[in-house]
């Protein structure tokens, strides 16, 4: 990852700013290329790092997480806090104006994550420090994380293939299992989380099993039992040392009818109708609206509202985003999630969600670990394995 840290410190030398200040959880692990143990699930506890044009980068962390940074190799400095030391973030507040103030910003120009910090944080920052010139640095942030080094891509890739092998090691526990004992929709999700971790993942985000009727929305809770002849959908997020993959699948209990198997077709023929236009020089909105013609003329209905995909990297959803109003081109390096939405027998919300690097020839699959061309059969027993 070297090359993402010479990318970094470029951009860093090449901004208007002094220094850059990131506190959001995915922006911090991309700038210091470590992950923060399970931080997304603690959203009340900060950590930032500042990274000034000139100097050493200095993380600014609770004393807990302090040596995950270190085991990591982060080659910055590290700054822990006392989180007993001040009400809420307030210890944290305190630790990051000792650090602007003793580096000699507390004059300059400072570019921060707005997106990622709640007006009441700024405010008491702006506060403790009225001589900053607090800028937003999203713009430059989004340009850094859009395109992804080779190691990045790599990193991506193998989230991938934990998460797929994850659902699939899942299933093979449903099969036999369906009647007798019988299995619970909560107890299945429950599983997928297991091997994905299993898997070499090393955290879990987005996890959702939907059978049958529940399977009508984009998320309800894992309630009631897998029953024959439903439909299912299950979507997971997962990642590999902070980058994410974000997959979608679906599956049949029993033999599949001729419906459900031609609602999924459907789908697929929509999905090869985007990869035609998902190449370099192409916008996203052209993608989406390729789709959305192609769908009007073969008379499938398809869920626009979300649009038919995102980009995934250092969070599991993040630009650039292919629906209407994204206008920003496809380049190579990028990585998105490819998610259309059509609908079932049942008006069950159908997908077959998979991730594509932009290469410089179109692009490229990151999770082939399988095809899933077809529904996958949960037939209720192992010999099928």
């Amino acid at each position: 990852m070297d090359l993402l840290k010479q990318k970094i410190e470029t951009a860093i030398t090449e901004t208007d700013y002094d220094a850059v200040l990131a506190i959001g959880v995915d922006n911090f692990n991309y700038l210091t290329r470590t992950v923060l143990p399970f931080a997304e699930n603690y959203p009340s506890r900060k950590a930032a790092v500042l990274l000034p044009k000139e100097g050493t980068p200095v993380a600014v962390i609770p004393q807990d997480w302090s040596q995950a940074v270190k085991d990591q190799g982060w080659q910055g400095e590290t700054l822990v806090y006392d989180e007993n030391q001040g009400y809420e973030t307030g210890a944290f507040v305190k630790a990051v104006e000792e650090l602007i103030v003793g580096m000699g910003l507390d004059k300059n120009k400072i570019g921060f994550d707005a997106a990622r910090v709640s007006k009441g944080l700024m405010d008491s920052l702006s506060g403790k420090l009225p001589n900053v010139g607090w800028e937003p640095a999203d713009p430059m942030i989004r340009d850094l994380r859009i395109i992804k080094t080779k190691g990045e891509i790599e990193f991506i890739e193998r989230a991938c293939k934990q998460a797929d092998r994850g659902i699939v090691y899942a299933l093979m526990h449903l099969e036999g299992a369906v009647e007798n004992p019988g299995y619970t929709v909560a107890e299945i999700t429950e599983r997928i989380r297991v091997h994905v971790n299993e898997n070499g993942a090393s955290g879990v985000g987005l996890l959702n099993s939907a059978f049958g009727s529940e399977g009508q929305i984009y998320y309800t809770p894992q309630r009631g039992w897998v029953k024959e002849g439903e439909l299912f959908r299950m979507d997971v997020s997962a990642h590999y040392m902070g980058y994410w993959t974000n997959i979608g699948r679906m599956g049949v209990v029993g033999k599949p009818s001729p419906e459900q198997e031609n609602a999924y077709r459907e789908n697929l023929r929509l999905k090869t109708t985007a990869l035609e236009m998902i190449k370099p020089g192409v916008a996203c909105n052209e993608v989406y609206a390729h789709v959305a013609r192609a769908a009007e003329k073969q008379a499938i209905g398809f869920w626009k509202e979300p649009g038919i995909g995102h980009g995934v990297g250092a969070s599991h959803h993040e630009p650039p985003y292919l629906n209407l109003s994204c206008s920003t081109e496809l380049k190579a390096g990028m990585v998105l999630a490819l998610d259309i939405y059509t609908y079932g027998p049942r008006q069950e919300l159908i997908h077959s969600k998979d991730i594509y690097e932009i290469t410089e020839e179109g692009n490229r699959k990151l999770s082939w670990y399988r095809t899933w061309d077809k529904l996958y059969h949960v037939y209720g027993h192992r010999a099928t394995h």
